[in-house]
């Protein structure tokens, strides 16, 4: 049996190596505990926009901005905090944008299209989704309330990965209430987000053959509980396990 086979572990992902590196007691509770953490609004946003964005691309125009909105409601039930409320207020002007930054872009031969990649020396695969790709390129949408000046290297590493796996450059499109703008993640921007991909699977497997569960695994980390990366359900299994 493998480190991963005995702790559950059946493939890795470019969020779930992010998270490892940016907080690993966090992965722990998420990831060897089995603690669900839930979405929250800006997380539906971007979904919703998505779906919008593929009824456009795949020529149903008309069904763009309901199937964005029914994909919004699907997971806010109807939830009115103020929160929720900014976030569907501005749907129409994030898709506005979508639409405007794609309007050139031919129809996607496939959309939300499963890959994968193995390391070697990691007995798991490394696992995603690409947004939308076509036979000489891809691209992956992000919505944001305020626009980088440059890829995030967590998203470049997720462009990187889902580059190895098809052989094709990709890019990432950022998506404002006011505007967009595309950036190409180059092969040598590929490469190197690579080389921490690579190290950051290492590093799980490395840990993982060190510990024999999660409450072990938590004893070597010294989190800060104040970061983004905490929700309630996860501090309190921190808490509750450490």
């Amino acid at each position: 049996m493998n480190v991963f086979e005995k702790h559950g572990i059946k493939h890795l992902s470019a969020s779930s190596l992010r998270l490892y590196r940016d907080q690993p007691a966090a992965w722990v509770c998420r990831y060897l505990m089995g603690i669900k953490d839930e979405a929250g609004p800006g997380a539906w946003r971007g979904q919703a926009v998505a779906a919008g964005l593929d009824h456009h691309l795949f020529g149903q125009h008309d069904l763009a901005l309901k199937a964005m909105y029914i994909a919004f409601e699907e997971r806010a039930g109807g939830v009115a905090s103020d929160d929720v409320a900014k976030e569907r207020e501005a749907l129409p002007q994030f898709l506005a944008q979508a639409r405007l930054a794609t309007e050139k872009h031919p129809v996607p031969l496939t959309k939300q299209s499963r890959i994968s990649i193995e390391i070697p020396g990691v007995e798991v695969p490394v696992i995603g989704y690409v947004d939308y790709r076509w036979d000489k390129s891809g691209l992956d949408l992000k919505t944001t309330w305020r626009m980088p000046s440059e890829p995030q290297s967590a998203h470049v590493e997720q462009m990187a990965i889902y580059a190895k796996a098809t052989g094709l450059p990709f890019s990432l499109l950022y998506v404002t209430p006011k505007k967009w703008s595309i950036h190409e993640v180059t092969p040598t921007m590929a490469e190197e987000a690579m080389e921490r991909v690579y190290a950051g699977a290492r590093a799980i497997r490395h840990m993982l053959g060190k510990v024999d569960s999660a409450a072990d695994a938590l004893r070597l980390y010294s989190p800060d509980l104040d970061s983004y990366h905490w929700s309630p359900p996860l501090i309190e299994a921190y808490r509750s396990a450490a």
